[in-house]
């Protein structure tokens, strides 16, 4: 346990911080309804809390799934801050084509360059992205926390192969004219 010492009473501050264990694996699982009871509506209001926004992200090739079977890319906002993009809940169907897509511009650059490495990183596939920043808080193993942001994507478009435009995924319901925050600053920390 730490305490802070105040600077006026040379006595412990107010605050106090315990370092928490970690939380159990798949407790979140208990808090969450059953698939047959959410509507889109409910969904696009746990996803998209605070105000939408247009970002340009380039995407690399690098993806997950999260525990609930989303797709996660890394990518990159002005060519330089790091950041994940979630493409969750009815929206990963819809992010099928993407992940494919980012998967032929791996391999096509390594059939390009045989024998040579090719970094994830170095391949980018620019994406407009229509979506919410929310912020992430981390427990490290000492008990830390750090927070970091994503984008929770609600629609985004790309060009496809043939060089036409392709859009994906849906209008966030119950959000209408919410629009225009700017990425937060934290997000931007990652160089």
């Amino acid at each position: 346990m730490r305490v802070s010492v105040s600077s006026v009473t040379g006595g412990p501050a107010l605050t106090l911080y315990r370092p928490q264990p970690p939380a159990r694996v798949g407790a979140a699982h208990h808090r969450r309804r059953p698939a047959h009871e959410i509507t889109a509506e409910y969904e696009d209001a746990g996803l998209f809390r605070n105000a939408l926004c247009d970002v340009i992200v380039r995407l690399t090739p690098q993806m997950r799934r999260n525990d609930r079977g989303d797709l996660v890319v890394r990518g990159f906002v002005d060519e330089k801050y790091e950041i994940d993009v979630l493409f969750a809940g009815r929206r990963t169907r819809d992010a099928i084509p993407l992940e494919r897509r980012l998967r032929s511009l791996i391999a096509e650059a390594r059939r390009l360059t045989p024998g040579q490495e090719v970094s994830p990183d170095s391949v980018r596939l620019p994406v407009r992205v229509e979506g919410a920043w929310r912020k992430r808080l981390q427990r490290d193993a000492s008990g830390w926390e750090t927070g970091t942001h994503h984008l929770v994507a609600a629609r985004w478009a790309m060009e496809a192969q043939t060089g036409s435009a392709m859009q994906f995924g849906e209008q966030v319901i119950g959000r209408e004219g919410r629009t225009g925050a700017p990425p937060p600053k934290a997000a931007r920390s990652a160089e």
